[in-house]
């Protein structure tokens, strides 16, 4: 079985084939029996979706839910426990960033520190890790950049 067969196969059951390539499923169906079983298959499984009902809910049953939902004492008892769980989220939320930021810190003062003791001056250019033929404009087009080193 062929996957060009075997689209041609899917596409006849959902949309009208052209006439030439009506012909080639039509020959291809007469010579592989794989092919036909498919065939036989999707035309089993299409005619039991067609047959099934739909299912539906009874008349009635948006009134009867609404009425449970008002008459449930549960719709308070939830807002109290979503509020202290919103309340200790707030209080652990500085803590949280408070640690990000602290290693953030060190992170940004130990990369400022080495690209200061390598670069041999001490400029704006050198703590952000740029020589001094590079600029930050320059960063924006690769092609520069790379002329730039040498590279191009």
């Amino acid at each position: 079985m062929k996957r060009s067969d075997l689209d041609l196969l899917y596409r006849s059951l959902d949309s009208s084939l052209t006439p030439g390539e009506q012909s080639r499923l039509d020959a291809a169906l007469r010579r592989d029996q794989g092919l036909r079983d498919e065939f036989e298959r999707l035309i089993r499984l299409r005619g039991m979706v067609e047959e099934q009902e739909s299912p539906s809910f009874q008349p009635g049953f948006t009134r009867r839910v609404m009425e449970r939902l008002a008459s449930e004492p549960a719709a308070e008892a939830t807002s109290v426990t979503f509020d202290n769980a919103t309340r200790d989220f707030h209080d652990a939320l500085p803590m949280m960033f408070r640690r990000v930021a602290v290693a953030a810190s060190i992170a940004a003062i130990l990369l400022l520190s080495y690209n200061l003791t390598t670069s041999g001056s001490i400029s704006l250019t050198a703590s952000f890790g740029l020589n001094g033929e590079l600029y930050p404009e320059d960063l924006y087009d690769a092609r520069i950049a790379l002329e730039t080193e040498g590279a191009l």
